[in-house]
């Protein structure tokens, strides 16, 4: 065999390994990355379900943004209160507002059940987003939750939350 072609084929087989190689450690880090944002995803479900508000604030960037259906809920007697509809960074005001008029049992946490039904975590570089549904008896509850890594944590940069009731 001609020394050229074998050193030649010898090459293109391992710049072929390289590829490969390279490949596999970005699907490992891609899933390490997904793991990790799902990790987060699931502890501020737990610190909602617990009524944590420090440890629910603390899962927001101070600029984070919300849409919240809860303002918009049809059947509402209220008048809407328009300011509500404006951006308005952190936490949503709606889950405070759930978190304190929440009963406390002397059972103490977990106050709600969270359990996310077809759970979709897509990572792409330093974000990840999240989408799930809340299922209840009437109803269903469509969640997107978009996280942000900075520096080693990843942290919550919109939730929308979108909730439809049978008839």
């Amino acid at each position: 065999m001609d020394d050229g072609k074998y050193a030649t084929r010898w090459s293109r087989r391992l710049a072929l390994g390289a590829v490969v190689a390279g490949a596999a450690g970005v699907t490992g880090a891609q899933a390490d990355l997904r793991g990790e944002a799902e990790a987060t995803l699931r502890a501020f479900l737990k610190a909602f379900e617990n009524d944590d508000v420090a440890m629910m604030e603390a899962a927001f960037v101070p600029e984070a943004a919300s849409f919240d259906l809860v303002v918009a809920a049809p059947g509402v007697s209220a008048p809407p209160n328009l300011e509500a509809f404006r951006r308005q960074p952190g936490m949503p005001a709606s889950m405070r507002a759930l978190v304190e008029r929440t009963p406390k049992p002397k059972s103490g946490p977990p106050y709600r059940r969270l359990e996310p039904k077809d759970l979709l975590i897509q990572v792409e570089g330093s974000t990840a987003v999240c989408t799930f549904h809340l299922e209840g008896p009437t109803s269903l509850g469509r969640r997107t939750i978009v996280l942000v890594r900075r520096g080693t944590a990843w942290k919550i940069l919109h939730i929308h939350a979108s909730n439809a009731r049978s008839v």
